[in-house]
């Protein structure tokens, strides 16, 4: 029977060291028991029909220029760590992890029993291998986060240390879980092996390329050795396409030419709910990590902090969330809830008020701001409503459309006053969230040296979670105050599927509109 299942924001939790490795979850492989999702004996000669929304370009892990094509190398090459259906880091090749007590290095404990495709072992020198690789190769595009790592130690076939720069490299135990930690063979690193279009046998995981034509399609075969995770594999082909438009995708599942997919914009995802509801597909809702809000920089009349006040007192979530059908839940901080460095009890300073924004905007002598959004996406009609919210408040509001292959870029390199985005998104690690967004290139710490100052503390690597954790709930709190990022609400993504797909409700990445399908499988 088919349905709809939904679920609560997915959390993110770190831990300094894991020991445990990674459960097996539904019999090995051989049946499903997924909650929400459809139970039953497990066909292992099936073929699973995946549609995205994002192309992969290529197939290399050191070469992705973002993180959409990280889904469709996964069942490939394994990674150092991964994330759970919970956003829970786990152990993966890494079987724990810990920092050293003063935080010169990480040391990675790393499983003994897997071989990569062509044969050739997996242990500490792999790793040595793929980091040289990540931090030399011409055009690697993960040099950035590998710098904290000053030098590799090989202390046994599989203990390996990281040495870091001081007060570096809180943040690596959660990178690895994306493409920087995608382990390719040593064979092929020497032989110089063209692993963006064809990675052969590089990789370790359930998987090996069949054929890929780049940006359009990609076919997986699972390989006839036994890997080391008994979750993987449980299909006999993956075969990925690429289509762009929401709609087409939803049809596909509909007509039976696709077993899943993903909707995210408000038209699909009603669609979508109404055909869980009647039974016609699985529809499994989830809300996204990214927080869809306003970026703001401090120029021109926003360099005055109570203009930047009025404008973020003046967007009323309720009012972006109707626009979107109520698919976008109104969330007013930078992580999830229930994430390890959440305050849970914190109250936005800059709640909806149009008599307080008229205020503060008559003080701030009448503001005018420039809203940023990229032609024809969700952020179109949000960029809309916006101006309508803040003309009410007394805000001379004006739209300034551009190319969506032009706002971010052209944002960051500050081209524009504001922008209208859904990109900020919530790390592993909130470290990498404070390089990125605060104390980086979006600068919403506005140069604010407290901020700076509580983010090297909260970045050094001798600190456990616990004592981390309110250094970066002051942070989070300081970054808002200076309202140079108003968090408005949280989309949703929907995965869809014909009623056979098992496994939906437990698929990392989700909640960052890309997936991970590893784990998945479909009942005969």
């Amino acid at each position: 029977m088919k349905h709809t299942w939904v679920r609560g924001m997915r959390t993110i939790a770190v831990a300094a060291s894991v020991s445990a490795v990674l459960a097996a979850c539904g019999g090995g492989g051989t049946s499903s028991t997924t909650a929400g999702g459809p139970t039953g004996e497990l066909d292992r000669a099936a073929v699973l029909r995946v549609t995205a929304s994002a192309p992969t370009r290529n197939l290399d892990p050191y070469l992705q220029t973002s993180y959409g094509g990280w889904g469709y190398m996964t069942p490939v090459f394994d990674r150092l760590t991964v994330v759970d259906g919970d956003g829970m880091l786990q152990p993966a090749l890494a079987e724990s992890w810990a920092f050293a007590p003063d935080g010169t290095y990480l040391e990675l404990k790393l499983r003994s029993d897997v071989t990569f495709h062509d044969g050739t072992p997996f242990d500490a020198a792999a790793v040595a291998a793929n980091i040289e690789r990540g931090k030399t190769m011409e055009g690697s595009t993960v040099v950035a986060a590998l710098e904290d790592i000053t030098a590799v130690e090989i202390v046994d076939p599989h203990t390996v240390r990281l040495m870091l720069a001081p007060g570096t490299g809180v943040e690596l135990p959660s990178v690895f879980t994306t493409n920087v930690g995608m382990m390719v063979s040593p064979k092929a690193i020497e032989s110089g092996a063209d692993l963006r279009n064809d990675p052969g046998d590089a990789g370790s995981g359930a998987f090996v390329v069949a054929s890929y034509v780049p940006e359009e399609s990609l076919t997986l075969t699972r390989t006839d050795g036994t890997n080391w995770d008994p979750e993987a594999g449980k299909v006999a082909s993956i075969e990925f396409q690429a289509i762009p438009d929401a709609s087409t995708r939803l049809n596909g599942v509909k007509t039976g030419a696709t077993d899943l997919t993903w909707v995210s914009s408000a038209n699909e995802v009603v669609e979508a709910q109404s055909l869980g509801a009647d039974g016609t597909l699985d529809v499994d809702e989830v809300k996204f990590r990214n927080v869809l809000g306003l970026f703001m920089r401090a120029e021109g009349d926003l360099a005055n902090p109570e203009a930047r006040q009025a404008v973020a007192t003046a967007i009323d979530p309720d009012a972006i969330n109707a626009l979107f059908s109520g698919t976008c839940t109104p969330h007013r901080q930078v992580y999830p809830d229930g994430s390890w460095s959440v305050d849970e009890s914190y109250v936005y300073p800059y709640a909806y008020d149009e008599e307080k924004a008229r205020g503060l905007a008559d003080a701030a002598g009448g503001p005018t701001i420039t809203l940023t959004f990229a032609a024809g996406t969700n952020t179109e009609k949000s960029a809309n409503v916006i101006q309508a919210q803040l003309t009410a408040a007394g805000i001379t509001a004006e739209l300034n459309p551009v190319p969506n292959t032009q706002n971010e870029p052209r944002y960051i390199a500050g081209d524009f006053q504001s922008m209208v985005s859904n990109s900020l998104s919530p790390k592993v690690d909130p470290a990498e969230t404070v390089d990125q967004f605060v104390t980086g290139a979006y600068d919403f710490a506005n140069d604010n040296p407290q901020i700076a100052e509580l983010a090297e503390q909260a970045a050094d690597p001798s600190l456990s979670q616990d004592e981390r954790a309110p250094l970066y709930q002051q942070i989070w709190d300081l970054t808002l105050q200076e309202a140079m990022f108003v968090p408005i609400c949280n989309q949703t993504n929907a995965s869809v599927s014909d009623g056979t797909v098992a496994g939906l409700d437990d698929m990392p990445w989700v909640d960052l509109g890309i997936f991970d399908v590893r784990h998945v499988g479909i009942v005969g």
